[in-house]
């Protein structure tokens, strides 16, 4: 080593022994130095890194959201302020102490409106369906345990119950046709075409409602074609229960005549004996002369009377 080398070796001794070093350890201690530094330096770094990821999952590990982050609620839960959707069938428990009905409001299903009749009563009972213009199921006898009733009753208020120890037990529910299935039945005439006919016998009486018609109305419709429930609802049915039975007379997928149909001393029931009244498009059910022989009218009105 020339003596400049020595020199500068000197001279770096007293530098790094004023930076803190022990003289002893040279520029070998520098080096080392500076190597544990950059180590530090790095091991800071990734420990940085590693706390970095350790905040940013934490809300998910503990499973809670910061106050930034949207909650989409799930599908399957009902928005508050939207209503529960309507039964389409009411139950109707008649029991000891009074009649139980536990909905207020029941919309209909095509062919009517649709009651389960729970009875715990020790015997039958009468149940009985009405609303505020008149209709009436008029009394559905009901036995010991369970009964599915439908019945053709127009949407708006109505009154059900039962009879409880001989006492009517009645309670108000709601009929809404949100579906939007019931039509008032109409003729497929004016007013001022309609004409009535009362009391056309029925002779001889018999249990089907449509042979009564058919034998009631031979002078006017020697056809019998035609005769269907009063289409209220789509699907209405002959036979449902109701104080005022009612046959549809149509010609050509038009109603032309309402007959409203009774058995002997006014029954609701069979067997048939009258047609108590008959409202009629006198221009389009007009009598038939091949069939007045075997049909006798009591009473008839201007317009629609069989030829004599």
């Amino acid at each position: 080593m020339s003596d400049d080398d020595h020199e500068l070796r000197s001279r770096l001794e007293r530098l790094a022994s004023s930076a803190g070093d022990p003289p002893e350890h040279g520029l070998e201690r520098i080096a080392a130095r500076r190597h544990r530094r950059l180590h530090r330096r790095r091991g800071a770094v990734a420990t940085a890194a590693v706390l970095a990821v350790l905040i940013a999952t934490l809300p998910l590990l503990t499973g809670k959201r910061s106050d930034h982050d949207t909650v989409t609620a799930s599908a399957s839960v009902t928005p508050a302020g939207i209503p529960a959707e309507v039964p389409s069938t009411i139950e109707v428990r008649c029991e000891p102490t009074g009649i139980v009905v536990p909905v207020a409001s029941v919309r209909p299903q095509r062919d009517g409106l649709h009651i389960r009749v729970v009875n715990s009563l020790p015997g039958p009972t009468s149940v009985a369906v009405g609303d505020t213009t008149g209709w009436s199921s008029g009394p559905i006898t009901v036995e010991t345990g369970m009964k599915d009733v439908r019945v053709p009753v127009p949407p708006g208020v109505l009154s059900i119950g039962c009879d409880i120890a001989g006492v009517p037990d009645r309670r108000q529910v709601n009929l809404v046709d949100t579906p939007g299935y019931y039509e008032t039945p109409t003729l497929a005439c004016d007013e001022g075409e309609q004409v009535v006919v009362n009391n056309l016998p029925i002779e001889p009486a018999t249990a089907s409602i449509t042979d009564a018609v058919r034998v009631g109305l031979a002078a006017y419709d020697p056809s019998g074609d035609g005769l269907t429930a009063p289409r209220g609802y789509p699907s209405a049915r002959l036979g449902d229960p109701t104080d005022d039975p009612v046959v549809a007379v149509t010609r050509d997928h038009d109603v032309v005549a309402f007959a409203h149909v009774r058995g002997a001393g006014g029954s609701t029931s069979a067997p048939w004996t009258t047609i108590v009244k008959l409202q009629a498009c006198s221009t389009r059910f007009a009598p038939d002369a091949s069939a007045v022989a075997t049909t006798t009218t009591t009473t008839t009105a201007p317009g629609l009377t069989p030829p004599a």
